[in-house]
């Protein structure tokens, strides 16, 4: 970062280095530079480091500055913003802002999606130091182990009023998933309605193919008989076991069922290449 703060000096803008230091920090260092001043801010990390950012900026002028640092940065995906950070870095000099929309669950802000079951177990049973060291190979060691283990608990999700049951459920805001997978085709982060991607069935095979079929990006997967996506503005996943099932907001671990998802009226405004095809908000 040392590095980046020098060329945006030199190029006539001056950033200031706060680190994280935990969950729901990110946040935290937003709000409290609002009340100096500033003029943008940059973030630079993964999906749920973003998002916390994000939730600080909720209904602020400040534009936020997505550096991608994770191992799968869909919000750049989405937003079409380059991967590198060297490229993302110019677009505080050249970009233009969209503003997307901000969701919660059980009151925590959210940009992306909510996964409740097979995902949220891999995220809060990965190694850091892993996923460090080996980026998305290191997730899929994890991921085999929980595979393994997946017993496919029974939720009931409730979109606007109507019930649906599934064993692993994703309320999307966002088309890709895990990189450039793609979840939810119709899905876009500047809508005030969620996709929820409901997932019946109940052996690891029927999984696997879930997820071969996002990887190939053909949306092949809601051609399978236990899939369904439903949209709605209000969506609730509830246990229908004896314990509780981990959820997780934009990658984090953070939630677990019973849980409510609702779009906010607040929205974000963040920079993007000034020749991306999005409506300019």
């Amino acid at each position: 970062m040392s590095a980046l703060i020098d060329r945006m000096r030199r190029e006539g803008l001056d950033l200031v280095n706060a680190p994280t230091e935990g969950p729901g920090h990110a946040t935290e260092i937003v709000r409290a530079f609002l009340g100096k001043g500033v003029e943008v801010v940059a973030v630079c990390g993964g999906d749920g480091t973003i998002s916390e950012a994000a939730c600080g900026l909720a209904g602020a002028q400040v534009p936020l500055a997505v550096l991608p640092g994770g191992t799968s940065n869909v919000l750049a995906r989405e937003l079409g913003i380059p991967l590198d950070i060297p490229s993302a870095a110019g677009l505080l000099r050249t970009g233009r802002t969209r503003r997307v929309r901000l969701l919660a669950a059980n009151g925590r802000p959210f940009l992306l999606w909510v996964g409740a079951g097979i995902d949220a177990r891999i995220m809060a049973r990965v190694r850091p130091g892993l996923k460090r060291w080996l980026g998305r190979a290191g997730i899929f060691v994890t991921c085999a182990a929980e595979y393994a283990r997946y017993e496919f608990p029974r939720l009931e999700v409730t979109v606007d009023g109507a019930p649906h049951g599934a064993t692993f459920a994703v309320v999307c805001h966002a088309r890709h998933y895990a990189g450039d997978w793609v979840i939810a085709p119709e899905a876009s982060i500047e809508s005030d309605s969620m996709e929820a991607m409901l997932f019946s069935g109940t052996n690891l095979w029927q999984l696997l193919v879930l997820f071969k079929q996002m990887q190939l990006k053909k949306s092949g997967h809601l051609r399978l008989p236990e899939v369904e996506i439903v949209r709605g503005r209000e969506i609730t996943i509830r246990s229908l076991e004896r314990y509780a099932v981990e959820a997780h907001a934009d990658g984090d671990a953070v939630l677990e069922t019973p849980l409510t998802c609702r779009v906010l009226p607040d929205t974000v405004a963040i920079l993007v290449s000034a020749d991306e095809t999005g409506p300019p908000r």
